[in-house]
């Protein structure tokens, strides 16, 4: 049985329409945990439907512009946002489709029937279906700096990827995945906007650091002004949909919950870009969280009793081995290295742990 969660209840017969629909709501950022399982509860029911995704997803990287577009996410962020469990706008709809035949037949913007897609969305489409749209990726524990179409300079931090969609009259990116901060060019006509999660930066000519942690995006703004607000079709349901930041500011957005600002030093939040990880008075679970996603060798926490000891300093990322040696040394905590290189911390037993909480 189709699960009832499914969009669009016409699909449920056609596996690479509905393999399509989940491949573009994926890419777009719009899976709810309630849309998670949906769409496994579907790859479930049949070796076919397993097959459409696997073969759609193959396809899809060939064609990866289809979401590097902020306007074409918006467009179904728009139709997701008000009945997410019907499909009803027709833009979405002819977006939809025509992913499904990009993806399933390769398809070029000639081939699609034109009286199938809305005006608005077919000059969109005119506009981004081009080869050669750039998509920046780094690995675990890799940064690079790249220089965007527009002059300005990108920094990637490990494991992320970053699409870009520069048109004629907008200077947008996609943070995908992990953390980028950017350096906006001065002097353009049009706004630079970074698209992350749900939300929206916008900067002109500025320093800002966007990173996207488990469900939350947060941007860090070194230098000028910064306006972050939710995507207008996105669900909202705090008293804040939309903020300027100042300098020295860090703001934290989650979907649906209210946006919040506090202070910070700039310096240590983007001290990752020369290859360190500065902490202060951090609990001891935040600093191993944080070193992990620099390496595939991990820090292991023995038990939750040391997760809230504070930890202070600098430490070079993918140097977990020293990392590990100094907080052996200034806490409670002793240190077990693995035959698979995972390193296992635990409190010591002969020792009274209250003085380092």
């Amino acid at each position: 049985m189709i699960s009832k969660d499914h969009p669009d209840r016409s699909w449920r017969n056609d596996p690479q329409l509905t393999a399509a629909d989940w491949i573009m709501r994926e890419d777009a950022g719009l899976m709810t945990p309630e849309a998670l399982v949906a769409r496994d509860e579907w790859l479930a029911e049949h070796p076919d439907h397993v097959a459409a995704y696997d073969v759609g997803r193959q396809r899809m990287r060939r064609f990866d512009i289809m979401a590097t577009d902020p306007r074409i996410l918006a467009l179904s962020a728009s139709a997701l946002a008000s009945k997410p469990r019907r499909l009803t706008n027709p833009a979405w709809r002819a977006a939809a489709m025509f992913a499904a035949m990009v993806v399933f037949a390769g398809a070029s913007l000639g081939a699609v029937p034109r009286n199938m897609l809305t005006t608005p969305l077919a000059a969109i489409m005119e506009q981004v279906l081009h080869p050669g749209a750039p998509v920046y990726r780094t690995a675990i524990g890799e940064r690079s700096t790249v220089t965007l179409p527009d002059g300005s300079v990108a920094t990637l931090n490990t494991d992320t990827v970053l699409r870009v969609a520069f048109t004629d009259r907008q200077r947008g990116v996609r943070l995908v995945r992990g953390q980028a901060l950017f350096e906006v060019a001065h002097g353009k006509r049009t706004p630079f906007e970074v698209y992350a999660g749900d939300q929206v930066v916008t900067a002109v000519g500025t320093v800002f650091d966007v990173r996207i942690q488990d469900e939350a995006v947060k941007v860090a703004l070194v230098e000028g002004r910064v306006r972050v607000s939710r995507q207008a079709s996105s669900e909202s349901a705090g008293p804040r949909t939309e903020m300027t930041m100042a300098p020295g500011e860090l703001l934290e957005a989650r979907h649906s919950q209210p946006m919040r600002v506090r202070r910070i030093d700039v310096a240590r939040e983007t001290s990752w870009r020369s290859g360190m990880l500065v902490f202060d008075e951090t609990p001891l679970g935040d600093a191993v969280a944080e070193l992990n996603r620099y390496s595939r060798r991990k820090l292991v926490l023995g038990d939750q009793t040391i997760a809230k000891y504070n930890v202070s300093g600098g430490f070079k990322v993918g140097d977990e081995e020293e990392f590990a040696r100094t907080v052996e040394q200034i806490l409670p905590v002793d240190r077990v290295t693995s035959p698979d290189g995972t390193i296992r911390l635990s409190a010591r037993a002969q020792q009274g742990n209250d003085a380092y909480r």
